[in-house]
């Protein structure tokens, strides 16, 4: 009878002691999952700042709700590619290590050749790891090895971190003037002048897919001769005028006003015009 409460004791002890283990285990990879670059929240931030020693500085401000580049650009930001941006301080530390512990230069710290600045916290790119693709990173006085997904994008053109919009959003158009033609609104019917065989639909179709026009890239512009100009007058006053750098289906309009030329894809690209004939029809007299 002793013995079997003694056997009885031994057990409880040990399923005490084994209930405390597995619990001190997961709380312990808790922990450690939850160790972040920053304690930063994306939505507290209000200014993004990277910094390239081989190309120019960018800066993003928030606005009212809106991210803006306001260096080397004053135009508004790709806000898809800020959300990623923002992942950056809430990013998982896999290794850590205070930096007066290391050798900065091993890891390619001690110049480094981008940072990214968060309101008043820097954050700098050094090497990769020679496992996984992982890179090393500096905060404060820690260095931490994390995921390497944004090291090439913070390298691209600051062209990368634009709008790719070719008119602001929810733009109300009046006309647009093309090369030898002219779509108007007039009591809230679309017309063309001068007159062509175009249905009301498509011309529908065509201011609506200005209205809506997206590049697949944006690229600084490279003075060129062009086929022709298109000049969008918005019902709020602005106008934009766009070179036709290159006609459909490789389509590439420029802005030299603002020094970019933006590249759309052949499908959306032969909807943004009517009729062909760009570099051979004279453009409608706009007076």
């Amino acid at each position: 009878m002793q013995s079997r409460l003694l056997i009885n004791i031994v057990l409880f002890i040990s399923v005490i002691m084994l209930a405390l283990f597995l619990s001190t285990t997961l709380n312990d990879k808790t922990t450690e999952q939850d160790i972040t670059l920053t304690d930063l929240e994306p939505a507290s931030i209000n200014t993004i700042k990277i910094i390239r020693s081989t190309a120019n500085e960018i800066l993003l401000q928030r606005e009212n709700g809106q991210w803006w580049m306001h260096e080397p650009y004053h135009l508004p930001a790709n806000e898809f590619r800020i959300n990623t941006l923002l992942k950056l301080p809430g990013a998982h530390s896999y290794t850590r290590f205070r930096k007066n512990e290391v050798e900065l230069e091993r890891f390619l710290l001690n110049e480094p050749v981008v940072s990214v600045v968060f309101d008043n916290t820097r954050i700098d790119f050094g090497d990769t790891s020679p496992i996984g693709e992982q890179r090393y990173v500096l905060v404060n006085d820690t260095v931490h090895l994390i995921n390497d997904s944004l090291y090439q994008q913070l390298q691209t053109p600051a062209t990368f971190f634009l709008k790719t919009k070719l008119l602001p959003e929810d733009s109300g158009i009046k006309a647009i003037n093309f090369p030898g033609y002219r779509v108007s609104k007039h009591e809230g019917i679309w017309k063309v002048d001068p007159g062509l065989d175009i249905s009301a639909d498509n011309i529908t179709g065509l201011v609506h897919a200005w209205r809506n026009a997206d590049a697949i890239s944006i690229r600084d512009y490279e003075d060129s001769d062009n086929a022709g100009t298109v000049r969008v007058e918005l019902e709020d006053g602005n106008i934009f005028e766009f070179f036709i750098v290159t006609p459909p289906p490789q389509l590439v309009l420029a802005r030299p006003d603002i020094g970019l030329q933006y590249h759309i894809s052949g499908d959306d690209a032969e909807q943004l015009f009517l009729i062909s004939g760009y570099d051979e029809a004279s453009p409608v007299d706009l007076n």
